[in-house]
C-alpha cells in the first residue's frame, strides 16, 4: 500500500504521494487497480503517464498556490468523475500540501466552508502540510463560489 493512500470521502477522492515515491511503482499501481482506482490526478509541474489508468495532469508549483482555474478545473473533473461512478486518487509529489489542498476545494465545492474542509482532510490524511498562501487562495475560491448574500 501506498505509504500515504487514505480515502477522504469513503471510496469516491483519495489522496496519496507520486506513485512509486517510497515503492516501485507497479507496486502502488497495482494496490490502485486493487482498490477500484479509475482515475489518477497528477497535481505535479511534470506530467506523467499510468498504465490503465485515466490521468488527469493539473500542474501547480510545489507549494504554489493554485489559480482559480486550477481549482475551477480540478473540481469540474472530478465531480464528473465521481458522478461517472468512478473512484479518483489525487496525487502531487509528496502527497502532503497540493493535494489536501485541492481535495479541500472539492469539499468547498459542495458547500464546506475552507478551515472545515481543511480540517476534514487533515483528519483523514497521515501527513498535511498546507502553507498559509495555499490556504488564503482557497478561501479565494470559497468567495467566488459561494452566492452572494442578500443579492450584494
Amino acid at each position: 500500500m501506498p505509504k500515504r493512500f487514505s480515502w477522504v470521502i469513503e471510496e469516491k477522492l483519495a489522496g496519496m504521494e507520486r506513485p512509486g515515491l517510497f515503492f516501485p511503482l507497479e507496486e502502488d499501481l497495482e494496490f490502485l487497480r486493487e482498490s477500484g482506482i479509475d482515475v489518477i490526478v497528477n497535481l505535479e509541474e511534470v506530467p506523467r503517464e499510468y498504465s490503465g489508468f485515466e490521468v488527469k495532469h493539473i500542474p501547480i508549483k510545489d507549494f504554489g498556490a493554485p489559480r482559480l482555474e486550477d481549482f475551477e478545473e480540478f473540481v469540474r473533473f472530478v465531480d464528473c468523475k465521481i458522478k461517472e461512478g468512478k473512484k479518483v486518487v489525487v496525487h502531487c509529489y509528496a502527497g502532503m500540501g497540493r493535494t489536501n489542498l485541492m481535495i479541500a476545494s472539492y469539499l468547498v465545492s459542495l458547500g464546506t466552508e475552507p478551515s472545515r474542509a481543511l480540517q476534514t482532510v487533515e483528519e483523514k490524511r497521515p501527513c498535511f502540510l498546507v502553507v498559509e498562501e495555499q490556504e488564503e487562495a482557497l478561501w479565494e475560491y470559497f468567495y467566488t463560489i459561494r452566492p452572494k448574500e442578500n443579492n450584494q
